[in-house]
């Protein structure tokens, strides 16, 4: 679940952004690919041990408010 709750932190942060024109649609849609690539490749396990202890410190940051 922690992975999950930074990917819609994540998720919200790019929709902000596009939103303000910070970030085009287009290159947020180059980010996400290259997110999913990297995600396949040998450093992807490693990638997602260090999102799922991002993913738990704000999710015991949460609670702790």
């Amino acid at each position: 679940m922690s992975v999950v709750g930074v990917a819609v932190i994540l998720g919200v942060i790019v929709a902000v952004l596009v939103r303000m024109k910070v970030a085009r649609l287009s290159v947020v849609i180059v980010c996400v690919l290259f997110g999913l690539v990297l995600g396949v490749t040998p450093i992807g396990d490693g990638l997602n041990q260090a999102l799922a202890s991002l993913g738990g410190w704000t999710s015991r940051q949460l609670r702790a408010l």
